[in-house]
C-alpha cells in the first residue's frame, strides 16, 4: 500500500452518526470547557464567545452532512490547523519564558479552542464526536491550571456531566441504538464518583517546583508618595491606613493589627470573607509586622537609631533578592508560597520568615529591620506574588539545646535590638512572680517557653466578647489578674511581658495563620478571621522562633484525603441525626408501601395464584414447566394433607358472644373447607372460562388461599395418639373443637 493510500484510507469517515444526545452531549463539553477556560482569563471575552458560537455551529452543519461530507472540507480544515500551530510557535518564541508556564498557557488555550472549532465543521462519525469529548479535557486541563476558588468546581461539575452522557449515548449507539436505562446511568455515575475520590483520597500533598518562574502580577497599583507608607484603607485599598480608635472607624478591615501600631484595648470585628489566597509548600504563619515595643496598652517599633533608616529601598528585582535581618540565621528548608489577593488591603507583603526572593511585578519593595516586606505600590484585588523563605524553624531537640539569652550567648544579636526585645513600660511584680512559679522547673529557655505556653492555654480562655479597656488600664494584668479572657492580642502579650520578665528575648508578630485547606485548588483559603497575633522569641544560633498558646500550624500540607476525611467527620457531626433517622425511617417505609402495592396484583385471581404459589413454595412443592395452577394444588395438598383449619393465630381464643363473634366463627368454619384445589379450581374457571364469583365467594377464596399460605408456615406433627390437639396450644384441654368450644376451632395439625 502507498503512503497516499494508507492517508487516504486512515481519513476515510466512519458510519454516520444518527444520535443526537451524542451530538448534544460532545458540543457542551466543549462548550464548557471554553467558558471554563475564559473564567480563567486564558481566553479572552470576544475569543470565547466567537468560539462557542462557531462549536454550536459546525456541530449543527455536521450533523446536516453526516451522511454525505464535503470532500474538500477536510483540506481547509487541515490548512486552518496548520496556520493556528503556526501562529502558536511564534507567539510562544515571542512572548515565552523558561520555566514559565503561565507565558504559554494563554496561547495554548487559544491553540485548543481553534482545533476544536475546526474540528466541530467535520465530526460526521462517533469516532470524531469522541474525539472532541477527549479535546474538551485539554481545554478544562488548561483552565485548572489557574483555578483558585471552588468556583471551577461548578465548570468541573458541568463538563463530567456532558462527559457522562456522551459516554452513555455512546454506549447506547455501539448497541444499535439501545436505550440506556436510568438505573445503570445512575449506577455509571455513582461509580465514577467513588472512583474519582478514591484517587483523590490516595494522592500526596502537592509541592511547588523550584524550577518555575512562579506567578506575579499586580492590580489597581497606584503609587506610594510615601516611601514605604501603609496604604490599605477605603474600597479601593488606596488610602492610607490609620490605627484605630474606640470610638473611630476603622481602616484596615476590621483588624487593628495591620495599620502600625496594635493597639490591644480594642477590637474590630472580624467577618467570613476571604482575604486572599496561599499556595504553599508547607503551611506556615504568614507574617506581616513586628513590634518591639510595649507601652501597657499598645506595641509599637522604636525609632531606629540617628542616622540609620527604618526601612531599606530594594530595586534589583524582580525577583528581589531580600537580605536577612541583623542577628537572624538562615538555616532549614526552602519553602515557595504564592499569595492571591481578593479584598483590597494593606501593602504588606505576606511570607513566612525568612524570606530570600520575592517575585514582585514593580519596581521596588522595602524592608524594614525586622526582615518585614511592604511595596512601593497599593495591591488591589487580582494581585498576585511569589515569596521564597528559608524556613528556620528549629526542632524541639534543638530549641531545648540552645544557650540562655545571656549577653554573651546572644551575641548574634545586636545590643539595642536585644535591648528593645525585653523592655518593659514598668515592673510587672505580680507577672513576674506567677512567670517564676510557673517556670521554676524549667532548666532551658525552650522549657520555660513552653511551660507558660502551657499555662495560658490551660488557665485563660479566648474571647472576642469582652469590653474595651478604660484608658491607662493595663492590658496585661487586666488579663491575667483580672478575667483572664481575651483575644489573640491580649494573650499574645501577656506571654511576651511574662518572658521579658524572666529576661528571655520576645517581640509581637502579626499576620495570618492557615486558614481552610481546599484540595481541588490546593490552596490556603485566608479569611478575615484568620488574622492573628502571635509571639517570638529569640534563641541563639535559631533566630525568631514561632509560639503561640491559642493557634496550631502543622507542620505540612495535608493530603487531599486528609482533607475530604476532616471535612465529612465535621459535616457528619454536625447533622441532626434524630430528624435525618426519622426522615430516612419515613422514605423507607413510603418506598416499601409504593413497591408493595406495585408489585400487589391487580385481580383477585392474580392474588389467589399469587398466594398458592407461595404456600408451594413453602412446602418445597416444585413448580414444574407446562404445570397449571390446579396442578400445583393438587400437589400441595399431597404434601399438605388437606384442606387447612382456620388460622389459631391472634384473635382465633375468644369467649363467646356477640353477632360480630358469631358470624367470624362462621366464616372461618367456612373458609375451612375450601381446599387448595377448589381455590384453584374456582381461579382457574374465572381467568380462563369466563365464570366470575361474586364479591362474597371471591372474598371467601382470597382468604382461604392466604391461610394455605400462613399455614405452611406452621406444619404441625400428627399427636401420636389421634388426638387432634396440640399439647400446649391455645386449643388443648377440655376444648378440643368448635362444637365443645364455641368461639374457638380446631389446629390442623398438618400431614
Amino acid at each position: 500500500m502507498s503512503f497516499l493510500s494508507a492517508v487516504k484510507e486512515a481519513n476515510q469517515p466512519g458510519p454516520p452518526e444518527h444520535s443526537i444526545t451524542l451530538r448534544a452531549a460532545a458540543t457542551l463539553a466543549v462548550v464548557v470547557a471554553i467558558a471554563a477556560c475564559s473564567a480563567q482569563s486564558e481566553l479572552s471575552t470576544p475569543v470565547a464567545a466567537v468560539s462557542i458560537t462557531l462549536v454550536v455551529v459546525g456541530n449543527v452543519f455536521s450533523y446536516w452532512r453526516r451522511s454525505r461530507p464535503l470532500p474538500f472540507l477536510k483540506i481547509v480544515l487541515a490548512v486552518c490547523v496548520m496556520a493556528a500551530f503556526f501562529w502558536f510557535f511564534t507567539t510562544v518564541s515571542k512572548v515565552a519564558t523558561a520555566g514559565d508556564l503561565g507565558s504559554v498557557e494563554g496561547p495554548l488555550a487559544v491553540l485548543f479552542a481553534v482545533i476544536q472549532v475546526t474540528h466541530a465543521f467535520d465530526v460526521p462519525s462517533r469516532r470524531d464526536l469522541a474525539f472532541s469529548l477527549a479535546g474538551s479535557a485539554t481545554l478544562m486541563a488548561v483552565a485548572a491550571a489557574q483555578a483558585v476558588d471552588s468556583t471551577f468546581g461548578y465548570y468541573v461539575v458541568a463538563w463530567a456531566a456532558c462527559g457522562m452522557v456522551g459516554l452513555l449515548a455512546q454506549w447506547g449507539s455501539m448497541a444499535g441504538g439501545a436505550v440506556i436505562r436510568l438505573r445503570t446511568a445512575s449506577v455509571a455515575a455513582v461509580a465514577v464518583v467513588i472512583i474519582g475520590a478514591a484517587v483523590v483520597a490516595v494522592l500526596p500533598a502537592p509541592h511547588a517546583n523550584s524550577n518555575l518562574v512562579l506567578p506575579s502580577s499586580i492590580a489597581g497599583d497606584l503609587p506610594i508618595s510615601q516611601p514605604a507608607g501603609l496604604v490599605g484603607g477605603g474600597p479601593r485599598g488606596t488610602e492610607p491606613l490609620k490605627a484605630g480608635t474606640p470610638t473611630g472607624r476603622t481602616r484596615v478591615g476590621g483588624y487593628l493589627g495591620f495599620a502600625g501600631p496594635l493597639d490591644t484595648a480594642i477590637r474590630g470585628s472580624l467577618g467570613n470573607q476571604i482575604v486572599f489566597r496561599v499556595r504553599a509548600d508547607r503551611p506556615s504563619f504568614w507574617l506581616a509586622e513586628t513590634f518591639n515595643t510595649w507601652n501597657g496598652q499598645s506595641w509599637s517599633n522604636a525609632t531606629p537609631p540617628k542616622g540609620t533608616s527604618a526601612w531599606r529601598q530594594i530595586s534589583s528585582g524582580p525577583p528581589f533578592s531580600i537580605p536577612l535581618p541583623a542577628g537572624e540565621v538562615s538555616q532549614g528548608t526552602g519553602d515557595y508560597q504564592t499569595f492571591y489577593i481578593v479584598q483590597p488591603g494593606p501593602n504588606l507583603v505576606f511570607h513566612a520568615a525568612n524570606a530570600s526572593l520575592v517575585w514582585f511585578p514593580a519596581g521596588r519593595l522595602f524592608e524594614g529591620l525586622d526582615g518585614t516586606i511592604r511595596s512601593g505600590t497599593s495591591m488591589g484585588p487580582g494581585s498576585i506574588y511569589t515569596v521564597f523563605s528559608e524556613l528556620d524553624q528549629a526542632t524541639p531537640a534543638e530549641l531545648e539545646q540552645a544557650p540562655a539569652p545571656s549577653a554573651l550567648a546572644v551575641s548574634g544579636l545586636p545590643p539595642a535590638v536585644r535591648a528593645q526585645s525585653v523592655q518593659l513600660p514598668h515592673a510587672y511584680p505580680r507577672a513576674a512572680a506567677l512567670a517564676s512559679r510557673v517556670t521554676a522547673h524549667a532548666s532551658t529557655t525552650y522549657a520555660k517557653v513552653v511551660a507558660l505556653e502551657d499555662w495560658i492555654g490551660s488557665h485563660t480562655k479566648y474571647t472576642t466578647n469582652i469590653p474595651a479597656l478604660a484608658p491607662g488600664q493595663d492590658t496585661v494584668d487586666q488579663f491575667l489578674f483580672g478575667t483572664r479572657r481575651g483575644y489573640c492580642e491580649q494573650i499574645s502579650t501577656a506571654l511576651a511581658v511574662m518572658l521579658r520578665s524572666l529576661g528571655i528575648p520576645a517581640r509581637e508578630a502579626t499576620g495570618y495563620v492557615p486558614g481552610s485547606y481546599n484540595p481541588i485548588t490546593d490552596l490556603y483559603q485566608e479569611e478575615a478571621k484568620d488574622a492573628h497575633a502571635w509571639v517570638q522569641v529569640w534563641f541563639p544560633g535559631y533566630g525568631w522562633q514561632s509560639f503561640d498558646p491559642t493557634a496550631f500550624v502543622p507542620l505540612a500540607n495535608p493530603t487531599p484525603g486528609d482533607v475530604i476525611a476532616h471535612d465529612l467527620a465535621h459535616l457528619l457531626k454536625g447533622l441532626p441525626w434524630i430528624p435525618i433517622g426519622g426522615g430516612i425511617a419515613l422514605a423507607g417505609l413510603v418506598i416499601l408501601v409504593v413497591r408493595r402495592r406495585r408489585r400487589a396484583p391487580k385481580t383477585w385471581t392474580g392474588a389467589v395464584t399469587r398466594e398458592i404459589e407461595r404456600a408451594a413454595r413453602r412446602h418445597h412443592v416444585p413448580d414444574r414447566p407446562g404445570d397449571t395452577l390446579l396442578d400445583l394444588a393438587m400437589r400441595l395438598e399431597e404434601v399438605a394433607g388437606g384442606p387447612p383449619g382456620p388460622d389459631p393465630g391472634p384473635g382465633s381464643v375468644r369467649r363467646p358472644g356477640g353477632a360480630k363473634h358469631v358470624r367470624r366463627r362462621q366464616r372461618s368454619t367456612d373458609d375451612r373447607q375450601l381446599s387448595a384445589v377448589l381455590v384453584a379450581s374456582a381461579a382457574e374457571q374465572a381467568a380462563f372460562g369466563g365464570a366470575e364469583p361474586d364479591h362474597a365467594t371471591r372474598r371467601a377464596l382470597l382468604r382461604a388461599a392466604r391461610r394455605l399460605r400462613r399455614r405452611s408456615g406452621h406444619r404441625q406433627r400428627p399427636d401420636r395418639t389421634g388426638d387432634t390437639s396440640l399439647p400446649g396450644s391455645p386449643c388443648s384441654g377440655p376444648w378440643q373443637d368448635e362444637e365443645s368450644a364455641p368461639g374457638t376451632a380446631p389446629v390442623h395439625s398438618g400431614g
